[in-house]
């Protein structure tokens, strides 16, 4: 509890001074821009600020929009493709990313577990979910989390989350879980690695066997990314690891992935 508590005191203190001095590394990339209206212009980003935003259409020339009038702004990569839809999750773990506020996301877990997203502000997300057979059962066990990240620095962004699992009726007795966690998450949306620390909490009580988190993914080509999230045991010599793809479109993604032992992990994202 203490490290989580003083990871996320050290990054909160870390953003006031260093926030306001890193570059916007999408200069020079492709934008499209969203106005209120639903228009969309796509050029490339000459400047932006708090104010205004610039870019540059190879039609219609050096354009300057207020922030007042953009609706939303989408960077493409060095490449020109769209971002990577699904940045705050890799499958079960969590990148210290969160959603921009108004932007969710559904996901589902082999046709069974339904998780809904939501960006509160665009530090703030909260998440909450409930498995199908234990709802159909009348004893729903259900899931929730909050997640709070603060940007660090231009590559480095650091989150405090708090998850929650409890049940609803008699079928899973007296269910009461949840975990307390720092993440720190090194690089961009696109290719990234995620450190994470925490404590679980077991009916009110904090457990001391604490777990280290590593997770990471990479872009490989325009839809496919390589993907990691493994976990280790602090008082025990055992870890659990895992590596699989990503497909990625617009607004999906679908994820296989393959942990030790052979044991397989599906789900699909639609983001809204």
């Amino acid at each position: 509890m203490r490290s989580a508590i003083l990871f996320f005191s050290l990054s909160l203190f870390l953003s006031i001074v260093v926030n306001g001095q890193t570059e916007n590394e999408h200069i020079g990339n492709k934008v499209i821009i969203i106005l209120l209206d639903k228009s969309e212009i796509k050029g490339e980003l000459v400047s932006e600020n708090e104010r205004e935003i610039v870019v540059s259409s190879t039609s219609l020339g050096l354009l300057t929009f207020k922030k007042a009038e953009v609706l939303k702004t989408i960077y493409l990569d060095k490449k020109g493709r769209m971002p990577n839809p699904n940045p705050t999750r890799y499958f079960v773990g969590q990148s210290a990313y969160t959603l921009d506020k108004g932007e969710g996301y559904y996901q589902n877990i082999y046709g069974l577990i339904n998780l809904i997203s939501y960006g509160i502000t665009d530090r703030f997300s909260v998440l909450a979910g409930t498995e199908i057979i234990s709802l159909f059962s009348g004893s729903p066990v259900l899931f929730t989390n909050l997640k709070y990240g603060v940007p660090i620095s231009n590559k480095l962004q650091g989150a405090l989350s708090f998850s929650y699992l409890t049940s609803v009726g008699d079928l899973l007795g007296d269910l009461s879980l949840g975990s307390l966690n720092a993440l720190l998450t090194y690089g961009n949306k696109e290719h990234n690695v995620t450190f994470g620390t925490g404590y679980a909490l077991a009916n009110g009580e904090i457990n001391n066997t604490g777990v280290l988190t590593i997770g990471g993914m990479t872009r490989l080509t325009g839809r496919l990314a390589f993907i990691t999230e493994n976990y280790i045991l602090t008082s025990e010599d055992e870890a659990l690891v895992s590596g699989g793809l990503r497909y990625m479109a617009k607004k999906l993604t679908l994820t296989l992935l393959i942990f030790q032992g052979g044991f397989p992990a599906i789900d699909i994202v639609l983001k809204f």
